[in-house]
């Protein structure tokens, strides 16, 4: 559990606090990352304030002593480096890496064990069009992303400055009357009364 304090009450913490009736122990936390190297063993992963390791580690030759204390057992060394650390100074004293086990030191930018950084996340923000501007201007101005269709595949445009011409005469229909398929009805023409019948007067009937 990390605690944020303020660095003025830094000094008001002691070895231990007490969290849910417990208490617990207090120490300085410190940053790092998997890209971390320690300047105690040359490890990647930590900080040398938490370095797990009993005993320094030299980055130059990878021995059981720090850079400081590094030196070439040649005495006639070219570079003197018989006299302080001084990595690849001759053949003598070649570098050997603690991590790789490579003819370089630990600090070897192209070291294989090196983690390699960490990629950047990328954010779900809509990218920019070509010129920069943001997707809704170029929806707006007309512009590749805009949802008007092309003249000739949206649907029918209605002219509002041609006047509209009557309809070709056909057969009469009743206005508001349709068949089953939707149409109108053609106006059925009457049909003829019947011829008036002769009466005849039966007997008895007068």
């Amino acid at each position: 559990m990390v605690i944020t304090v303020d660095p003025l009450n830094v000094s008001a913490l002691t070895s231990g606090v007490v969290i849910l009736s417990q208490k617990r122990k207090v120490e300085l936390a410190f940053s790092s990352s998997r890209t971390s190297q320690c300047r105690n063993c040359w490890r990647y992963g930590h900080a040398h304030q938490r370095c797990p390791a009993t005993h320094p580690t030299c980055p130059i030759c990878a021995l059981h002593h720090t850079r400081a204390a590094h030196r070439c057992q040649n005495p006639t060394c070219p570079r003197s480096g018989n006299n302080k650390p001084v990595p690849s100074c001759c053949p003598t004293s070649p570098p050997h890496c603690y991590n790789c086990g490579g003819d370089h030191t630990a600090t070897f930018r192209e070291c294989p064990a090196r983690p390699p950084p960490p990629v950047p996340t990328r954010t779900n923000s809509p990218a920019p069009g070509p010129t920069g501007q943001d997707p809704m201007d170029l929806a707006v101005d007309g512009g590749p992303t805009s949802t008007t269709p092309p003249p000739g595949e949206g649907p029918d445009e209605v002219d509002l400055t041609t006047p509209r011409q009557p309809p070709p005469a056909g057969p009469s229909t009743r206005p508001g009357t349709t068949h089953g398929f939707g149409g109108p009805l053609p106006l059925e023409e009457p049909s003829p009364s019947p011829a008036p019948r002769d009466r005849r007067v039966r007997p008895g009937n007068e």
